[in-house]
């Protein structure tokens, strides 16, 4: 009797004070306090992955020349925009090396694309000379040189 007795004491205490903060109103905040997040980087992030699904339209002929490039300029100053230049100097090397990067990135889209490289499946685009897909297995179908 002493056993039974016991355990519902010893089960009766755990439940309080696991439902005292319940009862009590206190609430966790769900973060810290510290916001690590850029909105700056977030931003040029939509930009560049704006720049990205436009070059897909463009490739697969939803966009002719003229509102590709007019979209294009728009996106990329949007892009350039949120990198914390420091003024608007010409040889601005931060400016020179996200063009850079962001004219990379562009031509490997276009590259993937004209390569057979975007899986039919999932649309990932794949790196140079892959012959499945990297997120989901799928065999690509590459044109040109695969053997």
């Amino acid at each position: 009797m002493t056993v039974i007795l016991g355990g519902i004491l010893l089960a009766a205490g755990v439940m309080l004070v696991v439902l005292e903060p319940v009862f009590s109103g206190r609430g966790a905040p769900l973060y810290d306090g510290v916001d690590d997040f850029d909105k700056g980087a977030a931003r040029r992030r939509v930009a560049l992955t704006a720049l990205r699904d436009l070059e897909y339209d463009r490739a697969t002929g939803k966009l002719d020349g003229t509102d590709y490039e007019l979209l294009k300029t728009e996106l990329s100053r949007e892009a350039l925009q949120h990198l914390g230049t420091r003024g608007a100097g010409g040889g601005d090397p931060v400016v020179e090396r996200a063009s850079r990067e962001l004219e990379e990135e562009i031509e490997q889209i276009r590259r993937a694309l004209r390569e057979g490289l975007q899986c039919g499946e999932c649309e990932h685009l794949n790196v140079s000379g892959a012959r499945y897909c990297g997120r989901c297995g799928e065999a690509l179908a590459v044109h040109g040189g695969a053997s």
